[in-house]
């Protein structure tokens, strides 16, 4: 029994030496997709047999919430030998979720100027400039000479970035004056100053500038860095392209949640307490939009009840019409966030919107008119629910462009349970709009 239980532990053990063996020759990242679905347990076995550099580089690519079940119960030896490896924006994101007594733990055992860089990034809101950069600059003198500030880069180790190509040129009070191309520090005279050959045209961005807005800004020119100032116009920081490609995903996947009512942070790893408590207020506006389109049919009781085919009709005016608003409202939402629609162009937008709303309102009018006619044998029926259908899908583009302009005006997230707002006008102007023709055609056209 001993001898086979001793086996069975040389086995397990083999294979761990095995998979660690594979492991180290893996990208942080394929190593950080393999590992984050083990035990706490595991994951830590992992990371004890790896260096602090490489620890550091894994750590940044687990989901946060691993992240923080890592840090708040790796040895705090460990800890502080792990964060001074990574940059201070990922420290940064690493420290945010763990406990106050935790981090003032691991802060007491941290570099004085590790504490002050990730303590300055903790203050900033997590989705402005402040709260996504990263505190290593490659930052000299305006004063300098090229010789000077090529040294200075080549020193600074501890602002050696991989992905930095520009060195930004700042005067004595750290205020950002220009920017220089690695290549001026190779290729242009060394005797000459920095504020010879730096370029003063530089874009920055406030610290305080929305994610969105910086992300809006990459995708336009192309950047791989944006330096970030303060309201003094001092360098404090820098936004990478790697920063902003998170945004970019994030900002995405919470206006999509948002459009159905979600908190655009829920992920599949989500608590159940705290997914229910998310979606059930939602749910319940829609419970209570959806009470609107009851109420809307009820006032046409009679009609129903001597004419009962007609609701029949009613999902496809209802459904059609929700799916032509969803179409217009993902476009508007859409380019509203990247910026593409400014104060005084939604009335471009909208009567665009009219336009093809109008078109599909024919086409798909007609062809449903013209299935309910050769169905119910009934030209007049056909003709009340083509022309329902058509006046619906107008109302579900104007809807589609309004509701989330009209949101943005009052300074709401335009994504916000947009797409429960349109269906309601869809649902509750469609069937009024149906059952009102249909009355009007029992009434004087005798159907």
């Amino acid at each position: 029994m001993q001898e086979s239980e001793e086996t069975t532990q040389q086995q397990v053990s083999d294979a761990f030496a095995r998979r660690m063996t594979r492991l180290r020759d893996m990208h942080p990242s394929d190593i950080a997709e393999e590992i984050e679905d083990l035990e706490l347990g595991d994951i830590r076995k992992v990371l004890r047999e790896l260096p602090d550099d490489r620890v550091a580089e894994i750590l940044t690519e687990l989901p946060q919430e691993v992240q923080t079940n890592l840090l708040e119960n790796m040895r705090l030896e460990r800890v502080s030998e792990i964060i001074p490896e990574m940059f201070s924006d990922d420290a940064a994101d690493a420290l945010g979720n763990v406990s106050p007594e935790r981090l003032q733990d691991i802060m007491d055992q941290l570099p004085a100027e590790d504490v002050s860089e990730i303590t300055d990034l903790l203050d900033y809101p997590e989705d402005t400039a402040g709260g996504i950069m990263r505190k290593e600059v490659n930052a000299v003198l305006t004063s300098m000479t090229l010789a000077a500030a090529r040294e200075a880069v080549r020193k600074d180790e501890d602002h050696d970035q991989d992905n930095a190509i520009y060195v930004y040129a700042v005067d004595e009070n750290q205020r950002l004056q220009g920017v220089l191309r690695l290549r001026d520090l190779l290729f242009r005279d060394l005797r000459l100053s920095v504020s010879d050959v730096m370029i003063q045209e530089v874009r920055s961005v406030s610290v305080h500038a929305d994610q969105e807005e910086i992300a809006n800004i990459f995708q336009k020119y192309n950047y791989l860095a944006l330096p970030v100032v303060d309201d003094f116009g001092k360098l404090v920081g820098l936004v990478t392209s790697d920063d902003v490609i998170d945004v970019i995903q994030e900002e995405a996947t919470e206006d999509m949640q948002r459009m159905v009512g979600l908190s655009g942070e829920e992920m599949v790893t989500t608590p159940w307490t705290r997914s229910a408590k998310n979606r059930v207020p939602w749910l319940l506006v829609n419970l209570g939009t959806a009470f609107l389109a009851a109420w809307v049919v009820s006032m046409f009781e009679d009609t129903l009840v001597k004419y009962a085919m007609l609701a029949a009709f009613l999902p496809i005016i209802g459904g059609m019409g929700g799916n032509a608003g969803s179409q217009t409202l993902t476009i508007v939402v859409r380019s509203l966030a990247l910026g593409e629609i400014e104060d005084n162009e939604w009335r471009r937008v909208l009567g665009k919107e009219i336009i093809v709303g109008l078109v599909a309102g024919i086409v798909v009018g007609a062809s449903v008119g013209l299935v309910s006619w050769l169905w119910r044998g009934d030209l007049i029926i056909g003709a009340v629910v083509a022309l329902a259908m058509m006046l619906n899908m107008i109302a579900a583009a104007m809807a589609g462009v309004l509701v989330p302009i009209g949101l943005r005006s009052v300074k709401v997230d335009p994504a916000l349970a947009s797409s429960i707002m349109v269906t309601t006008v869809t649902d509750v102007v469609g069937f009024f709009i149906f059952l009102s023709l249909a009355s009007v055609a029992l009434n004087f056209l005798t159907i």
